[in-house]
């Protein structure tokens, strides 16, 4: 009966991975935040910058042709 409840609770190794996990989650939380944040500068354009793209875009020829 004592090593069926053991092996219910779990090993100490067992317990160790179940925390790295929890930890590495929460990092990837933190990374996916920070890189969210620098990339919200970027999403936002100038206006003037991306008129001139535009005109670029239009007038560019095949790059085969």
């Amino acid at each position: 009966m004592a090593r069926a409840l053991l092996g219910y609770v779990g090993s100490a190794s067992e317990q160790t991975l179940s925390l790295e996990v929890v930890r590495l989650r929460r990092r990837v939380q933190e990374l996916e935040h920070e890189l969210a944040e620098l990339r919200a500068p970027q999403q936002e354009m100038d206006p003037a910058l991306d008129l001139e793209l535009h005109r670029l875009a239009e007038g560019a020829e095949p790059a085969l042709a």
